[in-house]
């Protein structure tokens, strides 16, 4: 459109130049008065002709800088915005990525410590009895055995080894794994307790082949507090039992000293 107004612009103009052209000395000699009036009529109208088309112009020229400017503006945008889409999106595959690891590590721990617990089984039948003190042959069994130094922040699920043994009668408790297994088969009483201090919280659970018996659990705020719990089972020879931490939350070290132990201790009735 604006290069049609060009071309009109550019006819007008030479119209006018052809005409001003015979403008000269003589031309009021050879035409009439009338025809010369009639002329610059025309030349006059024309001349406003092309002045509406000149201001035409400037303003066409203005409204086609202002659409580029905000062509470039609507591109701009445009590029931003798929640069926001293409961001979500490594965004998106990163989470994914980082949950899908996320997910294979808890496979692999869960897959480890079910394989850990089978080997620890296996390796407790390998292990020989300490030696104690010769007894005349009887049916008694019982142990007794606690920490003999702190127990540095077990965690979740962790089997908790009671190192310094007093009374193992029968030989059934272990402390280089912290198990104690069954010599004989009966009726049998299990105590434990736990010193916690600080600000620290555990669960201590009793656990009979794999199935968990009894639960002690503790929060101490301030200060020193201790939690003990007792329970009685039926137990059968060969059996292992042994206090590990629950899967749940757990905090700090489990506290044992001379201002306090962390015990278990087990006894058959019958």
């Amino acid at each position: 459109m604006a290069f049609a107004f060009f071309c009109l612009l550019f006819v007008l103009v030479a119209t006018n130049l052809l005409v001003s052209g015979n403008d000269s000395p003589n031309y009021n000699r050879i035409y009439p008065q009338e025809y010369v009036d009639s002329l610059e009529d025309k030349l006059t109208l024309q001349q406003k002709q092309i002045d509406f088309l000149v201001q035409q112009v400037s303003e066409l020229s203005k409204v086609s800088k202002i659409q580029r400017s905000e062509i470039d503006e609507l591109k701009n945008e445009k590029r931003n915005r798929l640069l926001a889409v293409s961001e979500r999106k490594r965004s998106h595959v990163s989470v994914q990525n980082q949950w899908s690891v996320q997910i294979d590590e808890e496979t692999i721990d869960n897959t480890a410590n079910n394989e850990d617990q089978s080997v620890i089984r296996n390796e407790r039948l390998l292990i020989p009895n300490p030696q104690t003190t010769h007894l005349p042959k009887t049916n008694l069994v019982a142990f007794y055995a606690y920490m003999s130094q702190d127990f540095p922040n077990p965690g979740a699920s962790h089997t908790l080894v009671f190192d310094t043994v007093v009374t193992n009668v029968g030989s059934g408790y272990h402390s280089t794994t912290g198990v104690f297994l069954a010599p004989e088969t009966g009726v049998y009483v299990f105590s434990w307790s736990m010193r916690l201090a600080n600000g620290e919280y555990h669960q201590a659970e009793l656990v009979h082949n794999y199935q968990v018996m009894g639960v002690a659990y503790l929060y101490a705020p301030t200060g020193d507090h201790t939690v003990s719990e007792t329970i009685v089972i039926h137990v059968n020879q060969g059996d292992d039992v042994y206090l590990r931490t629950q899967g749940g939350p757990n905090n700090g070290d489990i506290e044992s000293g001379t201002g306090g132990r962390s015990i278990f201790s087990g006894w058959k009735l019958n």
